[in-house]
C-alpha cells in the first residue's frame, strides 16, 4: 500500500515566516512570497528537498515582489529552488547580496537560483567591496538570471575554494545575461571570478556556459579563471573592454566562445597563464585589444613565482580557433625584467586568420616554445608567411545575423557550433523599465541680483535643463550649489564680461559647485573667484564630493576663468578620492593667480593604480601665475587591470608656474595613454620640471610640437617622450598683465603647430 502525499503551497509575508516556512517544507512543497515591496529584508532559507522534488521558494507573482532597501538572501540545505526574485534599489547591508550558505556549519548543495534579476543594488561607495552572487557548497546553480551593471568593487559572482566542501564543486553559471559593467578604474571589477591565488593549485570544476556578456567593462579580467579544470564553454562576449584570463590554476577549457568586438577600442579575447590549458573552437570577431586585451594573448611567466604572480605557461593547446579582424595574436605578452619565462610547449595548430594585423601573430620570444603548424591565412597581403601558416580556401555560413568564414580542416567548426544569444539568457520575464522625462528641458534665467535663488533653481530643474546666468556681477554664494544630474550653467549670451561667483558667508567652502553621485555639468562663460573681500575662502571651483560616490560623473567647461585661490591645498578643480570622472573637458579657460593646483586629480595616493578621471582632455587654456603645479594627474603602483588615465594636452599656455625646488609644471605620473603637444612652456618649471612621467614600458605617451623658454626639462623614466619637433623660442605674447597670452602676430611660434597653427593657446573673448 503506496501514501501519496499533495504537495503543500504555503504564502509568506515577511522573513521570519519565509524562513519557518521552508524549515518545515517537505521536498515538493512550494513556498510563495506575497505580493509587495519586501524592503530592508534579510532572508534565510535553509531546508531540505530531493532531486526529484526540490522545495520552489518564488514570488506570488513575479512582477509584483521587489526585494529594495539593505537585503540580502542566504541559501543552506540542499534542494531548494529560488526562482523570480527581484533585487532593485538598495544594496546588501552585509558583504554580498545572494550567497549559497548560511554560515560556516550550512552550505548549500544541489540547489538553484533561477530567473532573478538583480539591477541598481550596488554599494554607494564604489569602493567598498561586495559580490552579487557567492558560491559555496557543491552542484549549485545560478541560471537564466539577469545581473545590470554592478558599479562597485568586487566581482559580480565569484566562487569560493577556502573550504573542502566547495571544492570539487561542478557549480554551473549557465544562461545568464551579464547587462554591462562601467569601468570601475581599479583592479576588483570583474564579471566573474572563481577561486583566488591562494587556492588556484585546488580543482573547482566550475562550469560557465551557455551565457552573454555585453559591454561588460569593468578592467582587463571580464572573466577571472583563479582554479583549475574549469569548463568556460559557449559563451557571448560583445563589445567587451577586457577578455577570458586563465590567471590562475591548471588544465581549463575555453570551447565554442564567440567574442565579439564590433571593432571597439580595448575588446579582447582570451589571456592564457599557467599550464595544461585547451582553448579550441572559439571564433574572435573584430577585436581591437592589444597586449593583455590581444584577441589571444599568452603571457610570459616569472621565475620561482610566488603563487599570486605569473606561473610558466606549458602543455597548452590553442587549436581550431578563427580569428576575423582582430588586431593583436601575442605570444609572450608581458615580457619584461620579471617576466622572462617564455611560453613551453604551447601548441598553436589548425587555427585560422581573416583579415586583422598585418603581422597575423607576434611571438616576442621566438625561442620554439610555441609550435605552430598547420594554421591557415586567407587574403593576406604578407609576402613572406610565418611559420605555421600557408594559404586556406574558406566558405561562409551563416549563423544569426553573422556569416563566419568554414574550413573544414581549419579553424572553429562553425557548421556545429551555435552561438548564444541575448534572448536566450536572462529573466524572460525581465522587462527593464523605461523612465521619461518628466517635461521637455528647459532654461531657467537667474540674474546677480537673485544669487539667494539658485539652489532653490537648481532643485527643480531636471536632467539636460539648463541654468542661464542673465547680467554681469557677482553671483553670491553663502553654501555649495550641489549637481547630482546632468544640468548645463551658462551665461547668456552677448554679455561683454563673465558673471563671477564669490563665496559671501564668513565660512570656507569646498566649492562653489560640487559635482555628487548621479551628476554632470556643463559650464560655459562663467568665472570663479576663490577670495572675495573679508568673506570666507572657497577651496576649489568645481570639485567632486567627498561623500561615497558609485556613479561616473562627467565635466565639460568652457571659457570659464578661475582665479584668487590662496591656499596650497587649493585648486580650481579638484576631482576627489574615491571618486571617478568619465570624462574631464576644459576648452578656452583661464587659471591664474593660484597658490595651489590649477587642475588637480591627484588625491589617490594608495599606489593601488587608482586614478581620478577617465579622460581627461585640457585644450586651449592658459595657466599663468600659479605657484602649484598647472595640471596634477596621478595613478600610482603597477596594477594591470584597467585602461587609464588617458590625458590630452593641447595648445596650452603654461607661464610662471611652479618655479619652486624639484617643482613639476604638469604632473602625469602613470598616465599610460598622454599626448602633450602645440603647448607654451615659458618662465615655468625653472627650479625642476616642465612636464613629469613616471611610465611603465607598454604606456603611449608623448610630447612633441611644444615649446620650452627658461621651462624645466621633461622627465620620464625611459627618457622616450619627447618628440623631434620641440622648440626653445621666446614668445612675443600680445598682453601678459592683462592675462592675454595670445601671440605677437610676428612670433616666431606662428605656424609651428602640428597642425599648421600657433603653438599655445589663442582665446579670443576669454578673459
Amino acid at each position: 500500500m503506496s501514501i501519496h502525499i499533495k504537495a503543500a503551497t504555503i504564502k509568506v509575508s515577511n522573513p521570519k515566516e519565509l524562513k519557518a516556512a521552508v524549515a518545515d517544507a517537505k521536498p515538493g512543497d512550494t513556498i510563495l512570497l506575497q505580493n509587495k515591496e519586501w524592503k530592508d529584508v534579510l532572508l534565510k532559507v535553509s531546508g531540505k528537498g530531493t532531486a526529484q522534488k526540490p522545495i520552489l521558494i518564488m514570488p506570488e507573482n513575479k512582477n509584483e515582489v521587489i526585494i529594495t532597501g539593505q537585503s540580502a538572501l542566504n541559501i543552506g540545505g540542499e534542494y531548494l529552488i529560488i526562482k523570480g526574485f527581484h533585487f532593485k534599489n538598495g544594496y546588501s547591508p552585509k558583504d554580498d547580496i545572494i550567497t549559497f550558505r548560511i554560515n560556516n556549519d550550512n552550505l548549500a548543495n544541489n540547489c538553484r537560483v533561477t530567473e532573478c534579476v538583480i539591477e541598481e543594488f550596488s554599494q554607494p561607495d564604489r569602493f567598498h567591496s561586495d559580490s552579487w552572487v557567492v558560491f559555496w557548497g557543491k552542484n549549485n546553480r545560478l541560471d537564466h538570471t539577469t545581473l545590470v551593471n554592478k558599479l562597485n568593487a568586487g566581482p559580480t559572482i565569484i566562487a569560493e575554494l577556502n573550504d573542502e566542501r566547495s571544492q570539487e564543486n561542478f557549480h554551473s553559471i549557465d544562461h545568464n545575461y551579464f547587462k554591462g559593467r562601467q569601468r570601475f578604474g581599479s583592479n576588483g571589477g570583474e564579471t566573474i571570478r572563481i577561486g583566488v591565488s591562494r587556492y588556484s593549485l585546488t580543482t573547482s570544476k566550475t562550469q560557465i556556459v551557455h551565457n552573454y556578456f555585453e559591454r561588460c567593462n569593468g578592467e582587463v579580467e571580464i572573466v577571472s579563471i583563479k582554479s583549475g579544470q574549469n569548463n568556460v564553454s559557449f559563451n557571448t562576449f560583445v563589445e567587451c573592454e577586457g577578455g577570458l584570463v586563465m590567471r590562475h590554476g591548471s588544465k581549463n577549457v575555453v570551447e565554442g566562445n564567440l567574442f565579439l568586438g564590433n571593432n571597439k577600442p580595448f575588446t579582447g579575447g582570451v589571456r592564457l597563464i599557467n599550464p595544461g590549458h585547451h582553448i579550441f573552437n572559439n571564433v574572435f570577431k573584430d577585436l581591437q585589444g592589444t597586449a593583455f586585451r590581444s584577441a589571444l594573448s599568452v603571457l610570459n611567466g616569472v621565475p620561482n613565482s610566488l603563487i599570486n604572480r605569473y606561473y610558466q605557461v606549458k602543455d597548452a593547446t590553442i587549436n581550431n580557433n578563427t580569428f576575423i579582424n582582430c588586431a593583436s595574436v601575442l605570444f609572450g605578452a608581458g615580457k619584461d625584467a620579471e617576466r622572462t619565462l617564455s611560453p613551453q610547449n604551447v601548441v598553436f595548430a589548425n587555427n585560422l586568420f581573416i583579415g586583422g594585423s598585418d603581422k597575423i601573430y607576434q611571438d616576442d620570444n621566438k625561442d620554439g616554445g610555441v609550435i605552430f603548424k598547420d594554421n591557415g591565412i586567407l587574403n593576406n597581403k604578407a609576402n613572406n608567411l610565418p611559420q605555421g601558416l600557408s594559404p586556406a580556401k574558406v566558405s561562409e555560413i551563416k549563423k544569426g545575423e553573422f556569416s563566419f568564414p568554414y574550413n573544414k580542416s581549419i579553424g572553429a567548426d562553425i557548421k556545429k557550433l551555435s552561438f548564444v544569444t541575448k534572448e536566450e539568457t536572462g529573466a524572460s520575464w525581465y522587462k527593464p523599465q523605461t523612465i521619461k522625462p518628466k517635461r521637455a528641458n528647459k532654461s531657467f534665467e537667474i540674474k546677480s541680483t537673485e544669487s539667494e535663488n539658485i539652489k532653490a533653481t537648481l532643485e527643480k530643474m531636471i536632467a539636460g535643463d539648463t541654468l542661464l546666468i542673465a547680467d554681469e556681477g557677482y553671483l553670491r554664494i553663502n553654501e555649495s550649489l550641489v549637481i547630482d544630474k546632468p544640468i548645463n550653467i551658462m551665461a547668456k549670451a552677448g554679455l561683454k564680461t563673465k558673471p563671477i561667483f564669490v563665496n559671501t558667508s564668513f565660512k570656507t567652502l569646498n566649492a562653489f559647485i560640487i559635482i555628487k553621485n548621479g551628476g554632470e555639468l556643463n559650464l560655459k562663460g562663467l568665472a570663479f573667484k576663490g577670495a572675495f573681500e573679508s568673506f570666507g575662502d572657497t577651496k576649489a571651483g568645481i570639485a567632486s564630493t567627498e561623500e561615497p560616490m558609485n556613479k561616473h560623473y562627467k565635466v565639460n567647461i568652457d571659457h570659464c576663468e578661475f582665479y584668487d585661490y590662496n591656499e596650497g591645498s587649493y585648486s580650481g578643480f579638484k576631482g576627489s578620492k574615491s571618486t571617478l570622472a568619465d570624462s574631464l573637458i576644459i576648452t578656452n579657460s583661464l587659471f591664474r593667480n593660484i597658490s595651489g593646483t590649477g587642475v588637480n586629480l591627484g588625491e589617490e595616493k594608495d599606489d593601488k593604480g587608482i586614478y581620478a578621471a577617465e579622460y581627461t582632455v585640457i585644450e586651449n587654456c592658459v595657466f599663468s601665475n600659479v605657484l602649484g603645479s598647472a595640471i596634477n594627474i596621478y595613478r600610482g603602483g603597477n596594477d594591470e587591470s584597467t585602461l587609464g588615465p588617458f590625458v590630452t594636452i593641447d595648445h596650452c599656455t603654461f607661464n610662471e608656474v611652479e618655479n619652486r625646488e624639484q617643482g613639476t609644471v604638469v604632473k602625469l605620473i602613470g598616465a599610460q595613454h598622454a599626448s602633450l603637444t602645440n603647448s607654451i612652456f615659458s618662465y615655468c618649471g625653472q627650479g625642476g620640471r616642465s612636464i613629469e612621467f613616471r611610465e611603465y614600458r607598454w604606456d603611449e605617451i608623448k610630447v612633441d610640437y611644444c615649446n620650452f623658454y627658461e621651462a624645466g626639462r621633461v622627465d620620464s623614466f625611459y627618457d622616450k617622450v619627447l618628440g623631434t619637433h620641440n622648440y626653445h623660442i621666446k614668445p612675443a605674447y600680445q598682453n601678459k598683465s592683462q592675462f592675454n597670452f595670445n601671440l605677437q602676430k610676428d612670433s616666431e611660434l606662428i605656424n609651428k603647430g602640428s597642425d599648421n597653427q600657433s603653438i599655445g593657446a589663442n582665446i579670443q573673448n576669454g578673459n
